[in-house]
This record gives structure tokens, C-alpha cells and sequence, in this order.
């Protein structure tokens, strides 16, 4: 078994070998970060923070237990307080599937128990609004905004995770200096900042992995009907888990193999593993089935023909055109069956068509370019999430591009120097354990479901990341420090000269390469996910609307559905009538006006000829500008604010400068 154990590490060691090479060489630029570095700079990025890390190591190994300690409360500290303000700043205003999640959960929590038809589509979301609902219905009663307090809800949930690593490096005895290698992980991470902000099942499921081992870690020092408390308090949590996404049934097979190791390194009696396994069973049953009653008494009734059967999901993951990515045309190709019995019959066609054509080869080409998009990018994606805020800093809106591009490129530098760390422990781990094991099998598990199975993002391997945070800490402690020669020193920092500067050009031609003319200052953009929702204008009807600007606007683009007609266009400010246009719907689709900084822009859709028309809309019962929620359903057209201007380069070449520059004094001081 021990052979067995020290194989599946060496496996997933190479695995993360190849996630390596793919972070650093051929990152995905099909998704929210299209403008990365060229592969050379991030590799000479992460061989420089790896240089500084070593001198860290070093001098941490210099501090006294007292220093530790209250260095871990001063970062312990700076995460909430950061945090508090994230939350504060930033509030989103939900898009595609957290859009209909919040829009029913607001229904909900003001009594109305009639169901979005999405949901008889997607099944799978009603048990996270049915949670968001609850948690709303009190937080309407003292406020008709409670965004940011649920956002600090989600952090406080978030922050769970973060006790349970501390509680695991506390346990394997890996405390100084891995603990403050954690927290410093935890406060950088640009993904527990925007799923934090995300109200979504990721963010529920994100610190499941290492509570649920701790809990089970905790029930091995209880006894009698302590411990079996302990045992339905975790496995209940687990279920509730499996219950609000479908893919943490992977968590809870790897929890029942735990228990099993557990039993073979005689921790557990027989007695002891098969009350396990049967309260497992019957918990799992009776929360799936309590879920459904609270769903039904809750209004919900499924329409066995309407729901999405789990093989569309199989055969959208076989789309080699896609990379087993969400797909709108598969999705439409098989909702469009009238149906449940053809819906699974066209699915099912398109598994077998796809496999068939594929072949052996093409399918394991197609996998690797599945786990390409499961691994390479060390945010998760998190800057896909939210397109749309009720509120964030005009700085941050301002400069949105420039800024990601840096927290994107700093972010995949710390996940490449978290990988290597982690692949250091599991390859050089003298003695598996059921614990690093236990992690091991969920970080492969979680894997070949979505790479092998069922549809393919970044952000499903989210509940991986505290995982490669706390592996990669205790890599901090376990990787030998290095100690260089002076002759190679010397030669490493005329070398780390060359490298900058070779960085600093590059860098200066990615940004002159990625240019943009247009800004987004302002956008609505819910109504869009399954069906365009759209509002009929009947001759001489009207829509107004008036849309915050958090910069300087010229145009504004809208959503005709129609081409033929005549529609007029009005553009008002604070000072009166900016620009009034009369034309078909598509010519007018893009309406310029002269350059204003207002930040409120009033807008009139009128339709001034003999046919109908109709644009595109969201419905919501909540105000997609403000946040606030509104007592009845409102309409808010679908557009965009742009600031149409002479093409900016991507960042600025001060800004690459003092990068570089950091990098460079970090491995000339620390070499």
C-alpha cells in the first residue's frame, strides 16, 4: 500500500510537472485575461521571485518564535482588514447564472414562489438559491441593498479555509515558516478576492476540501457519541456540499477512501469505518431528498422535459472545437427537443458522433486540451466573473485593462513558484500519510472528472487552490536552502541584468501590441444567457433609461433585434440634449455624441416608424444600476458606454520599469 501511495504522489507530481509547463509556457488566452507576457519573461519572473524566496527562507529561519507570532497577527490582521475593504468597494452586479440565481433568491425572500423557466433548464442551481434566499429574506428586512454584507459573508465562509490550512500546518508539525507562507498566500491570492465578491456555488465549495479533512481529523481525537456528533456534522456539511455542485460527489468519494486508509493504518476499527460509510450513504440520501421538499414547498416543480439531461454536459465536454468548454450551439441543439426522451437521444448521438470521429488520438489530444484549460491559469479565471459592478472604485473601472494585466501576470508567478514547491513535497515524501494522500486523490479526482467526463473551466479547479497553497507552504520549509558560490553569484547577476532588460523590452512590445481605442465606462449586459430577452417599441412607443459613466463617454452601443424601422436616438446630460439621431435600428446600433465626463447619461429609444421593434433587455427585480431592490420587475435595456479615443497602449512604461526594476534589486540584493 505504502508503494501504492508514493506511486499516485509521483503521479500527480508529474502531472503538476506538466501544469508547469503549460502555466509558464502556453497560458489560455481564450478567456478574461487575453493579454499575457511572452513566455520567457514569465519564466525569467518566476525564476527571479523563486531567487528572493530562498533568501526569504533564510531569513525567516532567523526568527524567534515571539517574531513569528506576532508577524502572523499582523498579516492575520491585514487579510480582514483588506478584505472588509474589497467588500465594501466592490459590489457585483451578477451575469449569466448568478444573474437568475439572485434575481429567484430576491423573489423567494419576498414571498413570490412562481419559478424563472431557467431554472426547469438548470436544476442543478436551485438548492444555492433556495440557501441565497434564506440568507436574504432577513437582510431585506433592514435594507434594501445587502450586497455588501453579503459579500462579507462570503469572505468570513472563505476565511474558513484559511483556519482549517493553519489548523493542518499545526498538525503536521510544518508551523514556522510554513504558516506565514499561507497567510502571506491568502493575502495576495487574486482568486479569494474574486470569488469573495462572486455570489456563485464556487465560492461555497472553495474551502470544502481542507474543512472536511480537518473535521475528520478532529473526530479522530473524540470518542463515544462525541466523535459520532463530530462524524454527522461532517459528513452533513459534505453533503450540502454535494448538493449545491454536483462535482464535490469527487470530495465525497475521496472522503470515503480516507476512511479506508484511515482503517488500514488501523486509526479506524471496522466497526468505526462501516458507521462511516452507512451514515455517509443515509446523510447524502436525506439531504438530497430534504433539499427537493424545501425546493417543492418553495414553489419548485421540475419539468422532466424542459431539464437539461447530464449528457449534454458529456457530449459539450466532447466538442473538440470548444475544448469541451460551455457551448451555446450545443446547448440550443439539444434544449431545442421537445421532449425528455429526445433530448437524451440527440445527446447521447453526439457523444458517440464525437468519440467516433475523434478517434483514440483525437481524444487524448482533445483531453490534454481540456486539462490545458483546467490548470493553466493561476486566477482561475477570476476576472470572466463580473463584468458589471454596482459599485467599484473609478481608479479601478478607469484603468481596468492595465490593471489586470499586471495582477494576472504577478498572480501566475506566485501559482508557478506554488507549483514547483508542491511538487517538491510530493515527490520527495518519505512516508505518505492518509492526509497528503487524502489530498492527492482530490486533486486527481476533481481532475479526471472534468478532463475526462464533463464540461471543462478554470474556475472548477477552484477548490484545488487552497490545496496548492498549503502544499506549496509546506514546500517552503521542506525545499533545501541554496547556497551559491561567489563566483556564481557574480555571474547570476550580470546575468539577472541582461534578463531584465531583455524583460523590459518585451514587455514594452506586448504593451504597444495590445492597444485599445475603445474604453468601457459603463455596460448592461444581463438578459443575454439562454435566450436574449428583448422589449417590443410598437410605433411611437418609447424606453428610457438613465446609465452611470464612471469616465468620460462618446458612445454608447446598443441591442437592436430588428433591422428594418426607423428609430430616434436620444443622448441628455446634466446640461440638456447631448445628441438626437433618427435612422434604422442598425445604423443607429452605435451612437456617437460629443465627449462628456457627466457621470449619469440619460438615454431614449423611440421608435418614430411604421414597424415594431424591439431591443435587447434584462428583467430584474433588483435595480442592475444601484444594487437596490425594487418591489416588481423592471426592465433595463442591454448597452454599453464607451470612450472612444486615440488607441492606448496596454500599460505604461513606468509601470514596466518599476516591475522590472523590483525583480531586478529583489535578485541582486537576496543572490
Amino acid at each position: 500500500m505504502k508503494g501504492l501511495l508514493r506511486g499516485f504522489n509521483a503521479f500527480t507530481a508529474g502531472l503538476l510537472g506538466c501544469v508547469v509547463f503549460l502555466a509558464a509556457l502556453q497560458p489560455v488566452t481564450t478567456l478574461g485575461d487575453p493579454d499575457w507576457p511572452q513566455p520567457l519573461v514569465m519564466v525569467c519572473l518566476t525564476a527571479a521571485f523563486l531567487i528572493i524566496l530562498n533568501w526569504v527562507r533564510k531569513w525567516l529561519a532567523t526568527w524567534t518564535p515571539a517574531t513569528y507570532r506576532k508577524v502572523l497577527w499582523v498579516i492575520g490582521i491585514l487579510i480582514v482588514l483588506v478584505q472588509l475593504a474589497v467588500a465594501v468597494s466592490f459590489t457585483d452586479a451578477a451575469r449569466a447564472d448568478a444573474y437568475f440565481v439572485r434575481k429567484q433568491a430576491i423573489q423567494l425572500a419576498q414571498g413570490n414562489l412562481n419559478w424563472n423557466n431557467y431554472f426547469m433548464i438548470y436544476p442543478n442551481n436551485v438548492n444555492i438559491t433556495l440557501i441565497e434566499a434564506l440568507l436574504l429574506r432577513p437582510l431585506l428586512a433592514i435594507t434594501s441593498s445587502p450586497w455588501i454584507i453579503m459579500n462579507v459573508l462570503r469572505f468570513a465562509w472563505l476565511d474558513t479555509g484559511l483556519l482549517a490550512g493553519l489548523a493542518l500546518l499545526k498538525h503536521w508539525r510544518k508551523w514556522q515558516p510554513g504558516a506565514i507562507a499561507y497567510l502571506t498566500l491568502w493575502l495576495i491570492s487574486v482568486p479569494v478576492y474574486a470569488y469573495g465578491l462572486y455570489a456563485y456555488t464556487d465560492v461555497l465549495v472553495f474551502p470544502l476540501v481542507l474543512n472536511i479533512l480537518v473535521l475528520v481529523l478532529w473526530t479522530q481525537r473524540l470518542r463515544g457519541l462525541k466523535r459520532w456528533l463530530g462524524v454527522w456534522a461532517t459528513l452533513l456539511l459534505l453533503s450540502l456540499g454535494v448538493a449545491v455542485k454536483s462535482n464535490m460527489i469527487v470530495l465525497w468519494i475521496a472522503v470515503g477512501l480516507l476512511i479506508l486508509l484511515l482503517w488500514w493504518q488501523r486509526q479506524l476499527t471496522g466497526r468505526q469505518v462501516a458507521g462511516w460509510v452507512a451514515s455517509a450513504c443515509v446523510l447524502l440520501a436525506a439531504v438530497m431528498a430534504g433539499m427537493s421538499l424545501w425546493g417543492h414547498q418553495q414553489g419548485y416543480r421540475q419539468q422532466p422535459d424542459t431539464k437539461l439531461p447530464a449528457t449534454s454536459w458529456i457530449a459539450m465536454s466532447l466538442n473538440p472545437g470548444t475544448n469541451g468548454e460551455y457551448n451555446l450551439k450545443d446547448f440550443t441543439t439539444v434544449q431545442q427537443q421537445p421532449t425528455a426522451a429526445d433530448k437524451q437521444a440527440v445527446a447521447s448521438y453526439m457523444i458517440q458522433e464525437r468519440l467516433g470521429r475523434m478517434g483514440v488520438s483525437g481524444f487524448l489530444i482533445h483531453v490534454s486540451r481540456k486539462f490545458r484549460l483546467f490548470w493553466a491559469t493561476g486566477d482561475f479565471d477570476s476576472f470572466k466573473l463580473t463584468s458589471q459592478w454596482f459599485h467599484a472604485p473609478r481608479w479601478y473601472l478607469t484603468h481596468q485593462i492595465n490593471l489586470q494585466f499586471w495582477l494576472v501576470t504577478l498572480t501566475q508567478v506566485v501559482y508557478l513558484a506554488m507549483l514547483l514547491q508542491t511538487i517538491w513535497v510530493l515527490f520527495f515524501l518519505k512516508r505518505p500519510t492518509a492526509v497528503t494522500s487524502f489530498l492527492v486523490l482530490m486533486m486527481l479526482g476533481l481532475t479526471a472528472f472534468h478532463v475526462v467526463i464533463w464540461e471543462v473551466e478554470p474556475r472548477y479547479a477552484l477548490p484545488l487552490l487552497p490545496i496548492i497553497m498549503l502544499l506549496g507552504s509546506v514546500g517552503l520549509q521542506e525545499i533545501p536552502i541554496w547556497d551559491l558560490s561567489p563566483r556564481v553569484v557574480r555571474s547570476g547577476r550580470w546575468f539577472a541584468v541582461i534578463l531584465a532588460a531583455f524583460c523590459a523590452l518585451s514587455l514594452g512590445q506586448t504593451s504597444q501590441d495590445n492597444t485599445t481605442s475603445d474604453s468601457v465606462v459603463g455596460r448592461q449586459w444581463a438578459g443575454t444567457y439562454i435566450r436574449y430577452r428583448t422589449q417590443a417599441l410598437a410605433p411611437g412607443q418609447q424606453m428610457s433609461w438613465t446609465a452611470p459613466a464612471h469616465g468620460k463617454s462618446n458612445r454608447i452601443q446598443l441591442y437592436p433585434r430588428v433591422s428594418e424601422g426607423r428609430v430616434e436616438v436620444t443622448v441628455r446630460d446634466q446640461t440638456g440634449v447631448l445628441a438626437r439621431k433618427r435612422g434604422k435600428p442598425a445604423t443607429l446600433a452605435t451612437t456617437t455624441y460629443p465627449l462628456t465626463t457627466a457621470k449619469q447619461l440619460r438615454f431614449t429609444v423611440k421608435n418614430v416608424g411604421n414597424l415594431p421593434l424591439r431591443y435587447g433587455v434584462a428583467v430584474a427585480d433588483y435595480n442592475l444600476y444601484t444594487g437596490e431592490v425594487t418591489p416588481d420587475s423592471r426592465v433595463y435595456p442591454q448597452y454599453y458606454l464607451l470612450h472612444h479615443h486615440a488607441p492606448q497602449a496596454l500599460t505604461r512604461t513606468w509601470e514596466i520599469g518599476l516591475v522590472v526594476l523590483v525583480f531586478l534589486v529583489g535578485v541582486l540584493l537576496t543572490l
